[in-house]
Order: C-alpha cells, then structure tokens, then sequence
C-alpha cells in the first residue's frame, strides 16, 4: 500500500496572515530538514501568495489555483493539484486556502475516493485578525455564505491562531478568544503577532511520519537574501515586517517555481454552496509606461472606503522602482523588492465592487498633472 504524505491546512480571512505563517512553517521544515510542497489557493487573477513563496523559497514547489475556491468553484482542480505535487515526493504538502474559502468542504474533498489513499491531514489551522475579527463578523451577517464560513474556518480548526494581537487592546483579545470559544472550545488557541507560533508541536506529527517512512532529503543551502535572524521566540525566517501576507508578481516574464496556475471559468457547481455572496475581485494592470505616482495611488485606495477589504500587487514607482503593495483593513503598506516585474498590478478584493468606475478612477491614477 502507498504510504500517505501529511497535509496541514491553513486557513483565514482576508489579511489574517496566512502566509506569513505558512513562510514561518516551511523554513522551519527547511531546518529540520523536510521536503515540503504547497499548494497556493487565490481569489484573484494572479497567484500573488504563490510568487511570495518562490521568491523567499525558491527550493520549494508550489502549485497554484486562481480566481475561485477550492472549496467550491476550483474544487474540481483540486485532486489533480494534490497529484501534481505528489509527483514530487513530499514529505509534507501545506495548503493555503483564499481568505474566503470555507475549510469544511476542502476537508471533505481531502476523504474523498481520489484522495485519501495518498494523503492523510495533520492539522487544520485557522489565523484570526484579532482586530478585525467583530467588525468582519458584524458587516457581513446578511451574506449567509460567508458567515458560515466564517464560523467555518473555526469550526474545522484544532489550531487557531488569533493574530495581530500587538494592535489590539488585551480587552479587544480576550472579546474574540471568548467568541471563539463558543465555535470551537477544543481547539489549541494562541494569542500572538506576526504569526509567531510554537512550530515544533504542529510538525511533530510530520516528522513521526517521515521516520517512519524515510525519504532521501536535500539539505537546501540559506542565503542572506532568503534567512534573516528575527526575535529568539520564532526561527529564523524571511518575512515581511507587517502581518499582510506578501503578496508578488506572476507575470509570464518572472521565473517563480510554480508548477502551474489554474484559470478560472466562474462556473460554480449548482450542488455545491459557494463560500461567499457578495465579495469579489479585480486585477487592475499598470499598462501605461509612465511610472505611478504613488500619492495617487494611496489615494484611489482609499478613496474606495469601505467596499475595499483588501489589495495586494506590484507597482512600478518613479522614484522607489518597484514596490509591493498591502492593503488590509484600513492599513497600506510598501515594501521593497527585487522580482523582475516589468508591468505593475494591483488586485482587489472587495464587497460589490463597482468595476467600471474603479476602472476609470484606476486610469485616471496616470493621467498627467
């Protein structure tokens, strides 16, 4: 019999810091060492997280599937994205789910007939924004879906993280650990920032695994570039020095290690619920050459108010080149990179966006002073 390859699930709403958990989890795998796999899940037009892990792990092989859930509209790529990675014989596949994917139904898929002879899950982890956490489960009380998959990102969980909890009053945190709790009071629960966790405990199970069915691992060597030393708490790691998810480029042109991005035809299976109603996304392209005045941008952001709960792109700049942008909540963020993008984007993920006039305001982002 085939033996199984262990899988732990990473969920969480839109900028909770899922991947800058799952950055964490594979460097540690890479200390160990493990052989890990990934496979990216996003909402948006471009694999944005899948580019985040092959610029900060370029070792590490990550298959993408865009613009829907895999809970729902790209359930059906699931199994043969899982069967992909298989053929590379990890030793542990992590799978990041889009900040609106409900985990209940990709768990169900994961004990299906295709799947459960080859893989076998170890944890379902949920990250929580601890300061977002009342105002998202507030506002969103009319969408059924989303609600129930909300409360499903916890329900399914035995390991929940309450994020970002540096930006939240201790009050405020022990409002959501109690909200939580009445979802799911068996789960391990830890109140942290930046996605620092004790690691050792959530691949523990892994390493069980590989004992006992020993594989011949590649000892991958650091770079400066790819390790830098952080607080003693956390193992060293490559992250951003924010909470909201790196996101990077996958144009055609950039060299990312990602075996394949799915499209996506917007097609929902009638039997299968999507995980939201009324959230959406838009991939907005800087075609023009002229570099985008970065004030200008700050301010379409922001400009869009509430409806916009998250953006996350490159942007060619006049002055800085090329910057990776974040936006979650209300919080925007630059940060600097050396990926070959040679045409900037921004993706955004919102409620009921209004995409012909956030197309227009976009264009008028270039529009000469």
């Amino acid at each position: 019999m085939m033996n199984k390859v262990p899988v732990i699930l990473i969920s969480g709403f839109l900028g909770s810091g899922k991947t800058t958990l799952l950055l964490r989890l594979l460097a540690h795998t890479r200390q160990i060492p493990l052989r890990a796999a990934v496979l990216m899940n996003e909402m948006g037009e471009y694999d944005v997280d899948s580019a985040i892990i092959s610029e900060e792990m370029p070792d590490v092989t990550v298959e993408g599937l865009l613009e829907g859930c895999i809970c729902c509209s790209k359930r059906n790529e699931l199994a043969g994205a899982l069967h992909t990675l298989l053929i590379q014989k990890p030793d542990v596949i992590f799978m990041e789910t889009t900040g609106v994917a409900n985990p209940e139904q990709v768990l169900e898929e994961l004990r299906s007939p295709l799947l459960a002879d080859r893989l076998y899950l170890v944890h379902s982890i949920s990250v929580v924004d601890a300061v977002l956490f009342h105002e998202y489960n507030s506002r969103f009380t009319a969408d059924k879906e989303l609600v129930r998959t909300l409360h499903g990102q916890l329900r399914s969980a035995d390991f929940i993280v309450v994020n970002k909890t540096d930006v939240a009053s201790s009050r405020e945190v022990a409002k959501v650990v109690k909200n939580i709790r009445k979802l799911n009071n068996t789960a391990k629960l830890q109140t942290t920032e930046y996605s620092r966790v004790d690691l050792g405990p959530l691949l523990e199970p892994v390493l069980t695994s590989v004992m006992l069915d020993p594989k011949p691992v590649q000892v991958f060597q650091h770079t400066s570039a790819q390790v830098q030393p952080n607080d003693a708490e956390a193992s060293p790691i490559p992250i951003p020095t924010k909470d909201n998810e790196r996101p990077s480029s996958t144009f055609k042109n950039t060299a990312f290690k990602v075996i394949s991005a799915h499209p996506h035809n917007h097609s929902h299976d009638r039997n299968r619920p999507p995980s939201f109603s009324r959230l959406e996304s838009l991939t907005l392209h800087q075609y023009s050459p002229r570099p985008l005045d970065k004030q200008r941008l700050e301010d379409f952001l922001t400009g869009l108010g509430s409806s916009l709960l998250r953006a996350k792109g490159y942007c060619v700049l006049p002055y800085e080149g090329t910057m990776l942008l974040q936006f979650s909540g209300s919080h925007l963020e630059w940060q600097p990179t050396a990926l070959p993008v040679s045409q900037g984007y921004v993706t955004l993920i919102g409620e009921q966006l209004d995409k012909a006039s956030i197309t227009d305001q976009w264009e008028q982002c270039f529009v000469s002073l």
